[in-house]
C-alpha cells in the first residue's frame, strides 16, 4: 500500500475516534444535566428543612438520667447469674442421666 492509502486510513481512524468521543461526551453531558436538575429540586427542599430545623428551639440538656439505680442493676445481675448457673446445672444433670442410660454394648449398625 502506498503513502496515500495509509494517510486516508489514519484520517478515517482519527475521525472515527473523534465521533466516538463526541458521542460519549454528549451522553455524559445529558446525564450531568439530569443530575443537576434533580439536585436543584432537592436543594429547594433541603433549604426548607434547614430553615425549619433552625426555627425550632433546642431543649436544654439535662444531666444523665438514671433509669435504674446501681443497687437495682446489681440485684438484677445477681439474679441473672443465679438463673444462668441453675440452667447450667440442669443441663449437666440431663447429660449425666443420658450417660447413665448409655449402653456401650448396643450397636445401631448391626
Amino acid at each position: 500500500m502506498g503513502f496515500w492509502a495509509w494517510f486516508w486510513i489514519w484520517i478515517a481512524l482519527a475521525i472515527g475516534a473523534l465521533a466516538v468521543f463526541a458521542f460519549i461526551g454528549r451522553s455524559l453531558f445529558n446525564r450531568a444535566v439530569a443530575v443537576f436538575y434533580q439536585i436543584s429540586k432537592v436543594s429547594v427542599k433541603a433549604q426548607e428543612l434547614v430553615a425549619l430545623i433552625e426555627s425550632h428551639e433546642k431543649a436544654p440538656k439535662k444531666g444523665p438520667s438514671e433509669l435504674i439505680s446501681p443497687e437495682q442493676a446489681a440485684g438484677k445481675r445477681l439474679s441473672f447469674l443465679k438463673a444462668k448457673a441453675k440452667k447450667r446445672e440442669e443441663r449437666q444433670r440431663i447429660l449425666i442421666r443420658s450417660l447413665k442410660k448409655y449402653d456401650s454394648t448396643e450397636s445401631r449398625f448391626h
